[in-house]
């Protein structure tokens, strides 16, 4: 590691994250299958490829946090050929209302009928440029309807099914159409599925109701959200949803997972998409010059517009490694990505990102508290 890099990974940053418990990862239990109410059927920049390639895996420090004894949760039904939910209430949005129509189409399977204006207030505020993010999803729902929501990265298609066979109406942040058509981010909701036609059904409010989107379609235009989804679900059923989870549900876990995962894509599939997801990744995962690299060649190979969340990875990533001058001149670079407003100065890098970085060069005991 650089000095710079060591420079910018100060003990001040590090205090932020001292609360920060990495738990163990899920272990499915054996326990009685669940029921659900779902209808179902049986050129490369050479720097870059250089980090790509000798990249060290993360340290596991000496002396980690005891691990809690696993918790004993119910079995999924596995994913069958096809499901789909019956009933699930679809509304054509308001100005860039996507986020909260998706949550108002997935409450209706859970019984509720809010309306998207309401949502809308609660969700995104008052000024219509600002679209949705998962955060706010789960104190609204708890304090309004006494649900839980949750939102993972690192989703795949064969998440997205056993939810569905499970009950869970699912959202997922992907492109609207293809980015060569169009670059619109767009949440929408995921009703069900069909094994033989290789398709997906969505209620999606600007394309419509039970709209089909291929498995390859799906898939690929989920990339560049880092494979987000979330899920608003009942207290009791939060055992069965850890479940079908996994150890995804550790943050941790889920972190080096999605790292792993969009490193490999962008040495395969060579493209900006996979290269600018691999740098996001690897922000997340605390592996900041590697982010840098890889920001930096996929926005050598084609255009941002749309992928909000290199408005804050990338210049934070620079400013963790002590590249404040940088890190600025990249937040004004790239703040134009999504229309929301923006600052143009680098904030603060995620604390949770830091305090990995911190742990591939620092004993736990000798990370500072204060």
């Amino acid at each position: 590691m650089t000095d710079m890099r060591r420079a910018g990974l100060s003990a001040a940053a590090f205090a932020l994250t001292v609360g920060i418990v990495i738990a163990g990862g899920v272990a499915l239990g054996p326990a009685e299958t669940a029921q659900s109410a779902v209808l179902v059927d049986t050129a490369p920049i050479e720097a870059s490829v250089a980090i790509v390639t000798d990249a060290q895996p993360a340290i596991v420090p000496l002396s980690a946090p005891s691990v809690p004894a696993p918790e004993q949760l119910p079995t999924p039904v596995a994913a069958p050929a096809s499901a789909v939910f019956p009933e699930m209430k679809h509304v054509w949005q308001s100005l860039n209302n996507c986020g909260p129509a998706a949550v108002v189409m997935a409450l209706s399977t859970l019984g509720i009928d809010v309306n998207q204006e309401t949502a809308r207030l609660a969700l995104r505020g008052t000024d219509v440029r600002r679209g949705m993010g998962p955060q706010g999803v789960g104190p609204w729902v708890k304090e309004n309807f006494d649900l839980r929501s949750t939102w993972r990265n690192n989703g795949t298609n064969e998440v997205i099914k056993t939810l569905i066979a499970n009950g869970f109406a699912p959202m997922v942040t992907q492109w609207m159409e293809d980015p060569w058509v169009s670059r619109v981010s767009h949440w929408r909701t995921v009703r069900g599925y069909d094994d033989a036609k290789s398709v997906f059904y969505v209620n999606d409010s600007m394309r419509g109701n039970n709209f089909a989107l291929s498995y390859d379609f799906f898939a690929r235009n989920w990339q560049s959200f880092a494979y987000r989804y979330m899920v608003i679900y009942k207290p009791e059923d939060e055992k069965l949803l850890k479940a079908i989870v996994g150890d995804q549900w550790n943050d941790l876990i889920m972190r080096r997972s999605l790292y792993e995962r969009t490193k490999a894509n962008a040495v395969t599939q060579n493209t900006n998409f996979a290269w600018l997801a691999y740098g996001e990744a690897s922000y997340s995962f605390g592996m900041f010059e590697e982010a840098v690299a890889a920001f930096e060649k996929g926005l050598a190979m084609g255009s941002s517009q749309g992928i909000f969340g290199l408005r804050n990875s990338y210049p934070q990533a620079l400013r963790a490694l002590g590249r404040q001058q940088d890190a600025d001149k990249a937040a004004r670079t790239v703040a134009g990505v999504s229309t929301v407003p923006s600052s143009g100065a680098a904030a603060p890098p995620d604390p949770y990102a830091v305090y990995l970085a911190m742990l591939r060069i620092t004993p736990i005991e000798r990370i500072p508290t204060e």
